[in-house]
């Protein structure tokens, strides 16, 4: 049980380092995916 807890702790520390990274990725490839539904019309 208790390396259950410790590898979500490492998880959760993980996350929340790269979490900015994440949202910047999903936000730049929705920009591109409404550039180009906006082209399309």
């Amino acid at each position: 049980m208790r390396h259950v807890q410790n590898g979500y702790r490492g998880l959760s520390v993980f996350v929340g380092l790269n979490i900015d990274r994440v949202l910047a990725a999903l936000s730049i490839g929705g920009a591109v995916l409404l550039a180009g539904w906006i082209q399309s019309l």
